[in-house]
Formats: C-alpha cells, sequence, structure tokens
C-alpha cells in the first residue's frame, strides 16, 4: 500500500495544478476570494502569486493555509526579489546586473528566500537560465546572467544554492533555453533551430549547472525547438519533457509548464487539448491553466480513464509531497516569523551590487561627476506608463545628492516635435542634460526605436553637452548617440541609487 491508495483521482489531479492567485482581487472581490477557497476546499496544490502588499500577502496566505486540508505550496517569480510581484520589499538588481559583478548571486539570492518565506511563498520560479544570445530578445533580456554559457552556468549555480539553503525550492527556467529568439512568448510561439550540436549543449549549460546542485524543480518553456520536435511547444512536448529531461539527463525533480494562460499556447489549443499534452508530455505541474476547474474536471477524468495514467499522476504528486517535505510544510505548516523584520542588511547589499554592476562608457568621462551650480535638465524616456515611479525615483535621489537646480520631465517615443519645441524653450538655460532610458525586455512589450531616440535626444540637446543611463535593457545602449553612456542592467531601486551616486560622484561610507 502506498501514500496515495486511499486518495481520489480527482484529490490527485488537483495537487497538480495550481492557479493564479491575484492578492489585490482577493480582498476586494468577494465572489474571486470564494472562487479560491473553493479551490482550496477541492484539494488544489497551491498557487501563484500576483499583487498586494507584503502585509496583506502574508495575511492571505496564512488563511488559506488555514483552510487547506493538505498544505498549500504557495510559488511565485520573485527573480529579483519580491517586488518583481508584489508592491514593497526589498528591490535586488536584475540577473543580468548580477551577472557582470560575480560575487553577489548567491548572497542575494538567499536573502530573497528570506523575504518568500516569511511571506509564506516556499517555491520561487527562478533563475532564468535562458542565455540573452539574441539582443532582440523581447522578454528574457535583463533576467538572464548574461549572453554566454558560462556567465549564465555560474551564476545559475549560485541562484540555486542561495536559494535552496534557506529550504526554498528554486527552479531552472524556461527549458530548453528561450534565449536565442525575437518572439515574446506572452504573445506568439517562438520557434528556435539549433545550428549545431555545439549551440544545443550551449543553451544547456546553465541547466546542467542547475541540477548540479540538486534544483529541485525545472519550468519548461513555450517555444518550438526545431531539432527536438517540430510538432509540439517544449511545453507540450514528451519528446523534450519525458525523453530528454526525464530519462537522457535523468532529472526527477518536479517539472513545471510554463503559465498556461499565455498565448504560445492558449490561443492554439482549447484547455481540453491543453491539458491533454501537458499530461502526456511528463509535465507534473499544470501552472495558471485559464479556466482552474474546468482543468481539475479534464485532467481528472485523464486520470479516470487508464491505471496507467494514476500511477503517472501518483509519481508527479509524490515529487510534490516531498518538496513540501523538503521545506517543511509537511507534516505541519512551515513558519518563518523574522520579528524583527531587519532586512536592512539585504538593501545594503542590494545597492553594493548594483553598484559594481554599473559600467560606465564613452570618450568624455569629464562629463561626470556633474559640476557643482550648472543648472542641468533631465530627461526620461519611458517604455510604458508604469515606468512613471521608477523615473520619480531617480529624480527624488538625484536632486537631493546635488546643490544643482535642474529641470526634470517624462517623454516617450510618441511625442511631437511642438511638444519637443515647447520643451526647448523650458530648458534654455540648461548647461547640460541628462537623458534617462527606462526599456527592458518584459512580456507584451516592445524595445525601443532607437532612430526615434536618437532625433529625440538631437532636437533637446541642440549642441550641449549630455550623458545618457540606461535602466534596463543594455543594448539598447549600443544605439544611442552619446558621448558618456552609463549603463545599470537593471531598473531595480538599488540601480537607480547606483546610477545616482555615480552621477553625483557619492561613495559608500566605509564599513557600509
Amino acid at each position: 500500500m502506498n501514500r496515495f491508495d486511499t486518495c481520489s483521482d480527482r484529490k490527485l489531479a488537483a495537487q497538480c495544478i495550481f492557479p493564479r492567485l491575484d492578492c489585490d482581487k482577493y480582498l476586494e472581490d468577494a465572489a474571486y476570494s470564494e472562487q479560491i477557497k473553493k479551490l482550496v476546499k477541492l484539494d488544489i496544490g497551491g498557487f501563484c502569486i500576483f499583487n498586494g502588499t507584503t502585509e496583506t500577502v502574508k495575511n492571505i496566505l496564512a488563511e488559506l493555509q488555514i483552510l487547506s486540508n493538505i498544505p498549500l505550496l504557495f510559488c511565485a517569480d520573485f527573480e529579483n526579489g519580491v517586488t518583481m510581484r508584489l508592491e514593497d520589499g526589498t528591490d535586488f538588481p536584475h540577473a543580468m546586473a548580477l551577472g557582470k559583478t560575480g560575487e553577489y548571486t548567491s548572497r542575494i539570492a538567499a536573502a530573497i528566500a528570506k523575504e518568500a518565506k516569511d511571506l509564506g511563498v516556499f517555491w520561487n520560479l527562478a533563475p532564468v537560465c535562458d542565455i540573452n544570445s539574441n539582443p532582440k530578445n523581447p522578454v528574457i533580456n535583463i533576467r538572464s546572467f548574461g549572453e554566454t554559457s558560462e556567465i549564465a552556468a555560474k551564476n545559475a549555480k549560485e541562484y540555486v544554492k542561495g536559494m535552496q539553503e534557506e529550504n526554498v525550492l528554486a527552479c531552472a527556467k524556461h527549458f530548453p533555453g528561450h534565449g536565442n529568439t525575437n518572439i515574446d512568448s506572452h504573445r506568439s510561439l517562438p520557434i528556435i533551430n539549433f545550428s549545431s550540436n555545439e549551440q544545443f549543449v550551449n543553451e544547456l549549460a546553465p541547466f546542467y549547472a542547475a541540477m548540479s546542485c540538486d534544483v529541485k524543480s525545472i519550468m519548461i518553456g513555450h517555444l518550438i525547438v526545431e531539432n527536438l520536435d517540430r510538432d509540439y511547444p517544449a511545453s507540450l512536448s514528451k519528446k523534450i519533457i519525458t525523453d530528454l529531461l526525464r530519462n537522457r539527463l535523468k532529472f526527477n525533480g518536479i517539472i513545471i509548464t510554463d503559465a498556461l494562460d499565455m498565448k504560445a499556447v492558449a490561443d492554439k489549443y482549447s484547455i481540453d487539448e491543453i491539458i491533454e499534452l501537458v499530461f502526456n508530455a511528463g509535465n507534473d505541474v499544470f501552472l495558471m491553466p485559464n479556466d482552474p476547474l474546468k482543468a481539475l474536471s479534464v485532467l481528472t477524468k485523464i486520470v479516470e480513464s487508464d491505471y496507467n495514467n494514476r500511477v503517472r499522476i501518483e509519481q508527479s504528486v509524490n515529487r510534490l509531497y516531498n518538496a513540501k517535505r523538503w521545506c517543511k510544510l509537511i507534516p505541519q505548516y512551515a513558519k518563518y516569523n523574522d520579528k524583527s523584520k531587519a532586512f536592512v542588511e539585504h538593501q545594503k547589499t542590494a545597492l553594493k551590487a548594483a553598484l559594481q554592476a554599473v559600467e560606465i562608457h564613452g570618450s568624455d568621462k569629464n562629463l561626470i561627476p556633474i559640476p557643482e551650480k550648472d543648472n542641468f535638465a533631465v530627461f526620461s524616456i519611458l517604455q510604458k506608463a508604469e515606468d512613471v515611479r521608477s523615473a520619480t525615483r531617480f529624480y527624488t535621489m538625484l536632486s537631493g545628492a546635488v546643490e544643482n537646480d535642474c529641470d526634470f520631465s517624462y517623454i516617450d517615443e510618441t511625442i511631437k516635435d511642438e511638444e519637443l519645441i515647447a520643451l526647448q524653450e523650458q530648458i534654455k538655460d540648461a548647461k547640460f542634460i541628462i537623458f534617462n532610458f527606462f526599456f527592458r525586455g518584459r512580456g507584451y512589450s516592445d524595445l525601443g526605436n532607437p532612430e526615434k531616440l536618437n532625433n529625440i535626444i538631437k532636437k533637446l540637446a541642440l549642441g550641449r553637452d549630455y550623458i545618457t543611463i540606461f535602466f534596463g535593457d543594455p543594448y539598447l545602449a549600443d544605439y544611442i548617440d552619446s558621448k558618456l553612456k552609463i549603463i545599470t542592467f537593471s531598473d531595480s531601486f538599488p540601480s537607480l541609487a547606483a546610477a545616482v551616486m555615480k552621477v553625483a560622484g557619492r561613495t559608500l561610507p566605509e564599513n557600509y
């Protein structure tokens, strides 16, 4: 008799489904919160967390754990800290910034793990093991540790070690490699063709590194890899998941799909098809299906239909059970309470890492630190409206760090000539200009148009000296005309602060 003999097919199926949990919506929408509670009572395995403050999330997760018959395993995309999905917490530099330093990755992963489990989240869907081998990649970008397998592998290994030493599950993603594409799988299905066996081995190197230190889970990407399976995306491919990852590479941890509500699969297949393909391919966890109740119904029927399917789902649930025991969720709910809330050291570590990551390029490095008392203007060029917050933070810190008078404005690529003329008049007394670029790869967004951006710079500078700061996508700097470029590889709060320190000529105090 095994531990699952008394479990119903429906309960086993439920353990493998991890729906989305929007914590803000849970508080604001009574009908939505009842839907979530219904899923908990149906013995769902866990949830993927989005939105809310650390305080509200912590309270909601504790409430749901009390309702659950089986401890819930909560997961989230906390790649560069809980602030990637929540409103507060420590903001850490992105992976590419960590890849530039090479020495802070493990410490920062451990800090992220501590803040995650303080909330009740014991599964961090990170690190990104993709090599950003295509600079035009619209979704990986600074989420990758770098452009080479050596950098990505070294840092992936350090991240997994730091995370799992705190008993938080790490997740290497997006197998077998999402870096060499210029298509965003949130929008459509990327197609990759490895030009040689050497390139294939190169893309897998960071995943090998993660597996070498016992990474507890691997996420499968929504992308066609023609050399491996021309018919199905990796996330739905038995050839890639069972034949390659499970059998050839001998990975016996949890295999989880990328989010099943992404258009790469959701626009191509019905939910019935998706659930059947995900199961047959060999995945253990069905992440964020569009309709969790429908997904549960379909998966239950699959398990009921064949004894071998029942055996297969038991294997997946056993992996999840062992993971929950490893996290100390079983036999009792894990509790992690840092009463002191002493995450101040995390902020210090984040700033030191961000400072070390900064690169300064150009022919005129005498432009910084900025001259005292000279008037100057700051233009933050935004990719999305939500970047206003980061741009405001940068300006607030900069204006507090210098004595100069300065004008500040937000603009984007759509600015009209008449608006540029009005701005020219407003900054006529400025001696020099700082242009900040808030562009990075992220779902459902396009990277900048260099021609438009250079035109904006030219019209506003009018021959004056200027410097450019790139908060995020470092590849954009290659196409922007500037005598001095500051590249932070991240738009996190410590990276903003690091740029301010470079511009203002500030250094950290001793023993910081």
